[in-house]
């Protein structure tokens, strides 16, 4: 296997890490909904741009400051942001790497990409209403994504936040994904089959509620 297909491998396993009633919001004032609402939109955004090179990892800090709770940043420092070279960057070794070395590694991934043909995917996220939890101290948001390549469906990916009220603020303290990968070969039946046997597709046994607002995207650009 070559070095390019090996980096390209880390690359897409990184992309997949980086993570109520029934009635989305129910018993939230609407300030609390919308603090909830973009604080997740602003971590989709971040998350994006951070494994895309469009975000340095000092810029993806400066983002999620008092987005996401110490724990998570903790259970997410270990994690795999890109391969170079037969070496994986984990967001531990990010918060050391100069800006030379930060913008000479950003422009082989984004050649390797181009060389591969996969720069000009499109990716939509649906974020959903909060749902609030029974004892009120916590919620929930889902996140639906869609990333497609030259027309087809190239990943789908459904993701579970969990939030905690501390002294009025929420905060985020965790996320949970289920993502599959959808080739170029496989017919629309084996696709749809993969996108609906994915988790975080209900709440409680209904189907999530989203917003009509979507976060679009375009690659590597």
């Amino acid at each position: 296997m070559s070095r390019k297909m090996k980096s390209l491998i880390i690359l897409l396993f990184a992309l997949s890490l980086t993570g109520l009633s029934a009635c989305g919001g129910s018993g939230l004032p609407d300030d609390e909904r919308e603090q909830i609402m973009n604080k997740v939109e602003k971590l989709e955004t971040a998350e994006y741009k951070l494994l895309h090179f469009q975000m340095d990892y000092s810029g993806y800090l400066s983002e999620v400051d008092r987005i996401v709770s110490e724990s998570y940043m903790q259970a997410m420092s270990d994690r795999i942001i890109f391969g170079y070279n037969e070496k994986e960057y984990r967001a531990s070794d990010m918060i050391k790497m100069s800006t030379e070395e930060y913008e000479k590694r950003k422009e082989y991934m984004q050649g390797l990409v181009k060389s591969l043909g996969v720069d000009k995917e499109k990716t939509t996220i649906r974020i959903s209403e909060p749902y609030l939890s029974k004892e009120g101290g916590e919620a929930f948001v889902y996140a639906a994504e869609s990333t497609d390549l030259k027309g087809k469906p190239l990943t789908r990916a459904n993701r579970k936040y969990s939030l905690e009220k501390t002294d009025g603020t929420w905060t985020i303290t965790g996320v949970e994904q289920d993502k599959v990968t959808i080739g170029s070969d496989e017919t629309q039946t084996d696709a749809k089959a993969k996108q609906d046997a994915l988790k975080y597709q209900t709440h409680e046994g209904v189907k999530i509620n989203y917003r009509d607002k979507v976060l679009e995207f375009k690659g590597w650009e």
